[in-house]
């Protein structure tokens, strides 16, 4: 059996575009673990592929809000269990491309080796618009 097989068995963890998305994933599919991916990094400055206090200390600035309250709604990012598989499920406009970029970025920075499944659904009904594992070899 294929890694890849194997790992999809293991029940995959989905990291979604925000608390919408997450909502319709519980609704459809109410047995999947979903994860929001709470900001829009299409806007403002994205420092780096790590969460760490400069990158919340720019974000939070940026959004206006106080480091505490950016790292609470970031907290089921920062706390991803590296050692389970997962499934980024993101749309197909700005912001959603440029929070999955991050999100690939994020658990390379981690050293996260497992395969990650990424598919680009239609924000509304989840209709899966297009598939792909991702190749950490590149």
């Amino acid at each position: 059996m294929k890694e890849a097989d194997q790992i999809m068995k293991e029940a995959p963890a989905y990291i979604v575009a925000g608390d919408e998305m997450m909502k319709l994933m519980n609704r459809q599919f109410p047995g999947c673990q979903a994860i929001p991916f709470r900001d829009d990094l299409s806007k403002g400055s994205c420092p780096g592929y790590t969460v760490d206090a400069g990158f919340i200390t720019e974000r939070a600035s940026f959004w206006g809000v106080s480091e505490k309250d950016y790292r609470e709604k970031m907290a089921p990012i920062i706390g991803l269990d590296l050692s389970r598989p997962y499934v980024l499920r993101f749309g197909n406009d700005a912001c959603c491309k440029a929070n999955l970029r991050f999100m690939i970025g994020y658990l390379k920075s981690k050293g996260y080796s497992r395969p990650v499944h990424v598919q680009i659904v239609n924000e509304y009904d989840l209709t899966l618009l297009e598939e792909y594992d991702l190749d950490w070899k590149d």
